[in-house]
C-alpha cells in the first residue's frame, strides 16, 4: 500500500531508472505542457502514412492519432484516454505501439474504426538514432519550450488499408521521431500575458528533413541522413543540426543549403535540390520532387485540429475517439479539417520525396517544410 493513495506505483517502477524522489511516471516539473511521446511516418509512391503518441502526465492525459495521405484526401483518426492508471500501457483508443526492440525495431497497429485507416507495420532503423539539439525558447522571463528530440530513419513492412483498400508495404522509406520536454502548444492552453516588449517568434520557415539513398541493391552504398533548421524572413540561420551515416562513419553535417519550387502562388513545396557540407568538408548535392499527397499536421489534432478546438493533451475524458478526412490534393486550397475555420488553417507542411544524389544515388525522403511568416529569398508573402 502506498503511504500517499495520490501516489501509485506502476510496474515501471520495478526497474532501477528514477530521476526524481517520486515514480517514474510522475515528471519533476508540474508544467502541464510537459510531454513525452513519438512522432512515425512511412511513405512509398501510393501513400504517405503516419501515426503519433504523446503521454501528458500532469493533465492525467494519453493520446495519438494514425493517417494516410492517398488519392487526394488525408485520413486520420484521433484518440484520448485517461492516462492512469494504465500509464505503462502504449494503446489509446485503436492506436497501439509496441517498442519490439528499443532503437531497433517499432510495430504500429491501428485496428477498426470510423476513419477508413487502419494498419499493421513494423518499422526497422536503417542507422543509429541522432540525437538533436534542445529546442529551448523564454517569453517574458518563462520557459516557453524546452524539447530533447532524436530522430531515427528505417524502413517499414506490413500492410495498410485506406478506405477497404489493402496495400502491401515493402520495404518502405521511413523515419520517426521521439522527443520530451514543455511544449506550449501541447497541453492546456495559458495565455502568457505582460506589458514588456517581446520580440515574438523570429522563425519564418522550418525545414526537417531525413533522407536515405543508395545505388539500387547496393547496400554498401547507402547514405542516411537528416538536418534540420530555422531561418527568419531575410534568411539569416537561426539554428542548424545535421547527422549523416556512410560507410560506417557518423559524419556532422555542419552546412545545408536549399533551392525550393512552389507551385504558383503558393507556399506548396513542389520539387527542389538541397546540398550538405560535412565535417570533414565533403559536399554532396542532391536534387528531389515531392510525390503523392502531402499532409497537414493539423490532421494530427495540432494548432486545433481536434474537432473541440482544444490542443493535444486536453482532457476530453475517460475515453474519446474521433475521425475526419479532407482534400489535399488542390494547390490553390489552404488544406486543413473542414471544422477549422479557413482563416486557421495551416496548409500542408509534410512531403514524401524521391531524393537523387549527384552521384545518382537515389531514395525518398521526408520532408517537413513550414512557412510561418513572408520569406523574402523565395518572394513568399
Amino acid at each position: 500500500m502506498s503511504p500517499d493513495p495520490e501516489l501509485q506505483l506502476t510496474p515501471l517502477d520495478e526497474y532501477p531508472w528514477h530521476q526524481t524522489m517520486a515514480p517514474i511516471p510522475m515528471p519533476s516539473t508540474s508544467d502541464t505542457h510537459f510531454n513525452d511521446g513519438y512522432y512515425f511516418g512511412f511513405y512509398g509512391s501510393e501513400a504517405f502514412a503516419y501515426f503519433g503518441m504523446r503521454l501528458y502526465p500532469n493533465t492525467n492525459v494519453i493520446d495519438g492519432y494514425a493517417g494516410v495521405a492517398a488519392g487526394g484526401v488525408q485520413r486520420t483518426v484521433r484518440a484520448s484516454r485517461v492516462l492512469r492508471p494504465r500509464v505503462d500501457e502504449l494503446q489509446v483508443g485503436p492506436l497501439r505501439l509496441e517498442l519490439t526492440e528499443p532503437m531497433r525495431r517499432q510495430r504500429l497497429v491501428v485496428a477498426d474504426n470510423d476513419s477508413g485507416v487502419g494498419f499493421d507495420v513494423t518499422l526497422e532503423s536503417s542507422a543509429p538514432p541522432f540525437f538533436e539539439s534542445p529546442d529551448i525558447h523564454y517569453r517574458r522571463g518563462r520557459v516557453l519550450n524546452h524539447v530533447l528530440r532524436y530522430t531515427q530513419l528505417g524502413r517499414a513492412e506490413g500492410t495498410l488499408i485506406v478506405d477497404g483498400r489493402e496495400i502491401d508495404v515493402r520495404r518502405w522509406y521511413a523515419c520517426r521521431d521521439h522527443s520530451w520536454g514543455i511544449r506550449a502548444s501541447m497541453g492546456p492552453h495559458i495565455a502568457l500575458r505582460g506589458i514588456e516588449p517581446t520580440r515574438g517568434d523570429p522563425r519564418a520557415i522550418r525545414l526537417w528533413l531525413p533522407f536515405e539513398v543508395e545505388h539500387e541493391g547496393d547496400a554498401a552504398s547507402r547514405q542516411v541522413g537528416m538536418f534540420s533548421l530555422h531561418e527568419d524572413s531575410d534568411g539569416k540561420r537561426l539554428d542548424f543540426d545535421g547527422v549523416l551515416y556512410e560507410g560506417g562513419e557518423e559524419l556532422a553535417i555542419v552546412d545545408a543549403e536549399h533551392r525550393f519550387v512552389y507551385a504558383p502562388g503558393t507556399r506548396r513545396l513542389v520539387r527542389g535540390a538541397f546540398s550538405i557540407t560535412t565535417e570533414t568538408g565533403a559536399r554532396h548535392d542532391y536534387d528531389f520532387e515531392s510525390v503523392g499527397d502531402p499532409l497537414s499536421p493539423q490532421g494530427y489534432g495540432y494548432v486545433r485540429g481536434w474537432q473541440n478546438g482544444e490542443p493535444p493533451g486536453s482532457w476530453r475524458g475517460e475515453s474519446h475517439v474521433e475521425a475526419d478526412a479532407f482534400r489535399v490534393d488542390d494547390p490553390s486550397v489552404v488544406a486543413g479539417p473542414e471544422h477549422v475555420e479557413p482563416r486557421r488553417r495551416l496548409g500542408v507542411t509534410e512531403y514524401a520525396a524521391t531524393v537523387r544524389h549527384a552521384d545518382l544515388r537515389s531514395g525518398m525522403a521526408q520532408i517537413e517544410h513550414a512557412v510561418y511568416k513572408p520569406y523574402r529569398p523565395y518572394g513568399l508573402e
